[in-house]
């Protein structure tokens, strides 16, 4: 059986979108999306809270379209990691490293898809970066 690991999320940025570069000047972004959970059957429905990663041009159409509460729709790949913190401790993460971005606020969307259309088409193996995020 082949293996996949892809993820399509809906949801809100919570903040705007962190734009960086990394050492070697690839620009790098990170944003949180808020993800509605399913309603329970007692009615009750919650969030999930979702770390983002772009890179490249996505990242650069991220930091300059997406703001706080802005809703939008991210495919990519379920990523975890680790680093150590300032305390030595060993810390794990798991986020979206996002493949496109599609912003769907009424009016704004087709222009941004357009953009992060163009921007996914110079993702490259992004595996060896990874060590590299300025967070």
């Amino acid at each position: 059986m082949a293996n996949l690991n892809r993820i399509i999320l809906i949801g809100r940025l919570t903040a705007d979108p962190e734009l960086r570069s990394t050492n070697d000047g690839l620009p790098v972004a990170k944003f949180r999306l808020s993800v509605e959970r399913p309603a329970t059957s007692h009615g009750e429905n919650g969030a999930d809270f979702i770390d983002i990663v772009a890179w490249r041009g996505l990242a650069e159409v991220c930091g300059q379209h997406l703001k706080k509460g802005h809703l939008a729709l991210v495919e990519g790949r379920i990523q975890n990691r680790s680093f150590e913190d300032q305390s030595g401790q060993r810390r794990w993460v798991t986020e979206v490293v996002a493949k496109s971005m599609t912003e769907l606020e009424k009016g704004t969307g087709s222009r941004v898809k357009e953009e992060a259309k163009v921007a996914v088409d110079e993702v490259v193996d992004d595996s060896g970066l990874e060590g590299d995020l300025p967070f």
